[in-house]
């Protein structure tokens, strides 16, 4: 059986959100060389080269990466897109939902524990080859983060894939039922309906720290500014430190902070609050009204330009009424390669909470060795 990372990772991947690749510029590509090719350095001190390919959309559980794995790129070398017209007022203001949810999501109790636990559902839609339903290949990421020990520990579980709606579902047992799909032409694998299981697990100080791009280190979230415009200050001089781009790219990679902080990371109400304004100041935010998040919880939600794709939109909902957030969606703008224009591409969900429980595993999953494979 194959281990390799990327491998035990393309069921939970988004390969259908690659662009295709644009015309290359050589000004912009020379300006997106350290970005894009700079080594990143482990704890044990290796580097591993980042290749030049393109980063899949934001999404908090589909987004990662590990140490020891071939490292995703946070930009695309496409110009960076002007932002649509404004929004209707029959929508509303985008601005004035997010500034809404900062006022609610500050006023929550800060909670207290060893463990900040956020578990997230995800899935990734795709249409089942030669067949006239979709389905929905699905994961869970289950994070442990102890902030004052600056620690990670995470969870990778095969959750299996499911017909997406109903109607979807009424195909699926026209066609039999079948219990297992060949996306070999689309993710690289084939996917069941029971699942994998667990994936993978990771500690700290293993032979692969996993995390996210546009991520923060844990010892920097207790010193960062809760206005929001100091705090777009400071993540821009952070991106600018670590990836040198042009401001365009470094404003996007701001943005995936601020979406970040907003969401999975363990915030302070405080810190949250100036992550939902920073992005509530986003060309392009507008509001999408009532909506339930993909296990039914009814909340509210914004919709905001891809930061990495302008043929995407991101969707952030939030709980009523404290403003937390639920979960996340992604979908298309336009029409083409598979996709239909306003189409479901992917989703996450989040339940999470201060914790006292330790993880339930101290080391990393065993290393399949350098060729990728196992015995077992």
């Amino acid at each position: 059986m194959n281990n390799d990372v990327l491998h035990r990772l393309t069921a939970a991947r988004p390969a259908h959100l690659d662009p295709d690749p644009p015309t290359p510029s050589p000004v912009r590509d020379e300006e997106l060389t350290a970005v894009m090719t700079l080594p990143r350095t482990t704890r044990k001190g290796r580097a591993v080269v980042r290749p030049r390919r393109l980063y899949h959309p934001l999404l908090p559980g589909l987004a990662l990466v590990t140490a020891t794995a071939v490292v995703a790129v946070v930009v695309s070398d496409t110009a960076p897109h002007k932002p649509g017209p404004s929004p209707s007022a029959a929508l509303g203001s985008g601005s004035q939902v997010l500034l809404a949810a900062a006022a609610h999501v500050e006023r929550q109790p800060a909670g207290s524990g060893t463990y900040w636990y956020v578990q997230e559902t995800f899935a990734d839609r795709h249409k089942v080859p030669g067949k006239n339903y979709s389905i929905d290949v699905r994961g869970e990421r289950r994070w442990w983060t102890a902030l004052a020990e600056n620690k990670r520990w995470s969870q990778l579980l095969g959750l299996g894939a499911r017909p997406a709606t109903r109607a979807d579902e009424a195909a699926w047992k026209a066609d039999g039922s079948p219990r297992s799909w060949d996306l070999r032409n689309v993710t690289g694998t084939i996917v069941t309906h029971a699942g994998q299981g667990e994936i993978e697990h990771d500690a700290p100080g293993g032979r692969a720290d996993t995390g996210m791009m546009g991520d923060l280190p844990l010892r920097l979230l207790p010193t960062l500014p809760t206005d929001d415009k100091a705090l777009r200050t400071r993540l821009f001089a952070l991106a600018d430190k670590d990836h040198n781009g042009p401001k365009w790219t470094l404003d996007r990679i701001v943005v995936q902070s601020a979406v970040l902080l907003a969401t999975t990371l363990p915030s302070t109400p405080a810190l949250r609050a100036a992550a939902y304004r920073l992005l509530a100041a986003e060309p392009g935010v507008r509001s999408l009204g009532n909506i339930k998040d993909h296990t039914g919880r009814t909340g509210y939600a914004v919709a905001l330009p891809s930061p990495y794709d302008p043929n995407l939109q991101l969707r952030l909902i939030f709980a009523k009424p404290t403003g937390m957030p639920l979960g996340t969606e992604m979908v298309s703008t336009r029409s083409g390669d598979g996709r239909s224009k306003g189409g479901l591409l992917s989703y996450t969900t989040f339940t999470m909470k201060w914790t006292n429980q330790a993880p339930p595993f101290t080391i990393d999953t065993p290393d399949p060795g350098p060729a990728g494979t196992s015995d077992r």
